[in-house]
């Protein structure tokens, strides 16, 4: 999608302006980091104080969603969270693309969680184990069956995860180019239609920036919330069949 801001035609051939700005994001949150841990202390203050706030809010809904064993679990949750959170932001920023508001970037990170989820629920309880869960608690006869319908469901998930988010992020992202090319292209119009062209976006775009916020907000909460859903889900099996 172009940007009413336009510089990516700077960048060598080579580098697709997604990479650069993924990369860039990563960067930004790999120095907030750095900056809340170089010098931790017992009483959090600053950086380290968002952090642990930060850390506990992820912890907090894995530990009821996964269980007692989610500490191995949370990183991924985590950097799933920051960076879904931190790409969707760059996008308000003028002349900034969000990296998940492209739908190969979603994909790669739908996939990475469907991944890690069938690889923890086979570590967990054996591959037998694990696909019998697949069949569910139903006769004989309508275990193939059940078998084809939780497949499909497991394949939907990352078609799921990856739509559902992009296709908020777009819609963040085409309203609020909507709004600058109004003011770009009206900017200079002496007509009573084109001046109000011009200060109905000025006004209305802080809003949509807010709004914009909170969507960027929700929907990194979603997709950790639901990578949470199916890891516990897979690992709890695991659980009940010794139970």
């Amino acid at each position: 999608m172009e940007h009413p801001i336009h510089w990516h035609y700077l960048l060598p051939h080579w580098m697709h302006p997604v990479i650069l700005h993924a990369v860039l994001v990563w960067t930004v949150l790999g120095v907030l980091s750095w900056l809340a841990t170089r010098r931790l202390s017992l009483v959090p203050h600053g950086m380290q104080n968002f952090m642990e706030w930060y850390i506990s809010f992820v912890q907090k809904y894995s530990r009821e969603l996964v269980g007692p064993q989610h500490r191995k679990y949370d990183p991924l949750f985590m950097s799933i969270f920051f960076f879904v959170f931190a790409g969707n932001l760059w996008g308000l920023v003028p002349g900034m693309l969000s990296p998940t508001a492209n739908i190969y970037t979603n994909l790669s990170i739908a996939l990475v969680v469907f991944l890690a989820t069938h690889y923890w629920g086979v570590k967990e309880q054996g591959l037998g184990n694990y696909l019998a869960h697949f069949t569910g608690d139903v006769p004989g006869l309508l275990k193939p069956f059940m078998f084809f319908l939780e497949i499909v469901s497991h394949i939907a998930r990352p078609i799921s995860l990856t739509f559902r988010l992009f296709g908020n992020i777009i819609a963040k992202e085409i309203l609020l180019l909507i709004l600058v090319t109004l003011v770009l292209q009206f900017g200079g119009a002496k007509e009573l239609i084109g001046k109000m062209l011009v200060v109905f976006p000025i006004v209305l775009y802080p809003l949509i920036v807010v709004l914009g916020a909170f969507i960027c907000f929700i929907q990194a909460f979603i997709f950790m919330l639901l990578a949470q859903v199916y890891i516990g889900g897979a690992v709890h099996v695991q659980h009940e069949t010794h139970e």
